[in-house]
């Protein structure tokens, strides 16, 4: 349990003190999520943080594609109607561009929980010195298998793309497809599982991130070659209609025995080999995401809770959200909900959590943080104009999985673009 930590997300933890409530601040707050199991798990417990603290928390989820829109229209118009909104770490950069997010420094360092939670994603959230947001979850790419069917064909898991290419067509039989991947366009769709096939082949969004230069490289042999793998595994080797699905479609794909292969998130990863929801979990093995050329590159993705700029009462907030990821509610989401990606470092140590996700997949624990330990934080950019670059590239790896555009265009537009949103 000691290794969940990435080596990018390596942290000392302090025991910090049970969450303990003060006077309340405010009679209500609006919390506004999108939906994930974190947070549906959080807003049926809402009634506890009202027992607390005598503050009534409504909790706002919805769905991820209107989350955007929602939110913008609160932040621009600065209407003061959302005191707590769900921050995920590429959206952050931009927010606190615009000046949409108070800083939080001083509440959060006033938090006795700030000690329980892993360094890294807490610092994803830090931003010219001050702290925007604090996490909740950090998420990372999985490989879901029927182990059944490849026994039957007599082939072992993939370890590559390419391998996985070569093992498809032997575990095609009639209504069952080889694998299904999100394709949906969007920054948080098929813009969180493309990149683990592009960075597996040495494609990158830039010709040097790290070092500063933002000129655009995703047109590259490199890039052109994963996404020649991409539109082949799903026009080839899925279901039909794979061209436009998301994450729920994948996951109803391999709970339905219609798929050998998923890559998924650890949300999605954790209910397809978890029994009391796949019937087929008994015979599903759990993998890293195939590699490559350029080694494996497995997805990640940090999610926390900020205070908008326009909130009206901020310690109400922060009550909210140090209660909201304190070690009590986290171990009751854990254990309620397929929710194995916590930041609050006790929770991975809890016996009941252990066990729960033990009988759920022997390796799911381990597995999860072997591919933590190889991602990298900045697996999708953390710039403010991400949202929109990743829009504009997975609308047109999209066009080109679909066959609106060829993959050799899609890769030119995707570039010109970026030069266009980067003003370049």
């Amino acid at each position: 349990m000691k290794h969940l930590l990435t080596t990018a997300l390596v942290a000392s933890f302090a025991l910090a003190a049970p969450f303990a409530p003060t006077s309340a601040q405010a009679e209500e707050i609006n919390v506004v999520m999108f939906g994930m199991p974190y947070t549906r798990g959080l807003q049926k417990l809402a009634g506890d943080f009202e027992e607390k603290t005598g503050i009534k928390a409504n909790i706002d989820v919805i769905g991820q594609d209107v989350f955007e829109n929602r939110i913008t229209l609160s932040f621009t118009g600065r209407s003061g109607d959302i005191d707590v909104v769900h921050a995920p770490v590429i959206q952050v950069q931009r927010w606190v561009q615009a000046n949409w997010l108070k800083p939080i420094t001083a509440e959060v360092d006033a938090m006795p929980v700030k000690g329980d939670l892993m360094a890294g994603p807490l610092d994803a959230y830090r931003i010219d010195g001050e702290q925007f947001a604090v996490p909740f979850m950090a998420a990372t790419g999985l490989m879901t298998y029927r182990e059944d069917v490849l026994e039957a064909a007599g082939v072992g898991v993939p370890q590559t793309w390419a391998e996985m290419l070569e093992i498809a067509p032997k575990v095609t039989d009639g209504d069952q497809s080889a694998i299904a991947l999100r394709a949906v366009p969007g920054q948080g769709f098929n813009m969180f599982i493309f990149p683990m096939i592009m960075r597996a082949y040495g494609g990158k969004f830039f010709a040097d991130y790290t070092g500063g230069d933002l000129t655009p490289a995703i047109n590259s042999p490199e890039t052109l070659e994963a996404l020649n793998v991409y539109s082949k595994l799903i026009n080839d080797h899925a279901p039909q209609g794979a061209g436009n699905f998301n994450f729920a479609e994948v996951n109803a794909a391999a709970q339905n025995g219609q798929i050998v292969f998923a890559v998924e998130g650890t949300g999605v990863a954790a209910q397809i080999v978890d029994p009391e929801k796949n019937q087929y979990a008994d015979v599903t093995g759990l993998a890293l995401p195939p590699g490559g050329p350029a080694g494996r590159s497995p997805a990640i993705a940090v999610h926390g809770l900020g205070i908008p700029a326009s909130a009206q009462n901020v310690a109400a907030s922060a009550k909210f959200i140090e209660w909201a990821v304190s070690t009590e509610t986290v171990t009751k989401i854990a254990l309620s909900e397929p929710f194995a990606n916590f930041t609050t470092q006790p929770v991975a140590e809890n016996a009941e959590v252990i066990a729960k996700y033990a009988a759920i997949h022997p390796d799911f624990l381990q597995v999860q943080a072997d591919a933590l330990n190889l991602a990298i934080g900045h697996y999708r950019p953390l710039l403010p104009e991400w949202p929109s670059l990743g829009a504009a590239i997975g609308e047109n790896i999209n066009a080109a999985v679909n066959g609106l555009i060829t993959p050799e265009e899609a890769l030119e537009n995707a570039e010109q673009e970026m030069r266009d949103i980067l003003g370049q």
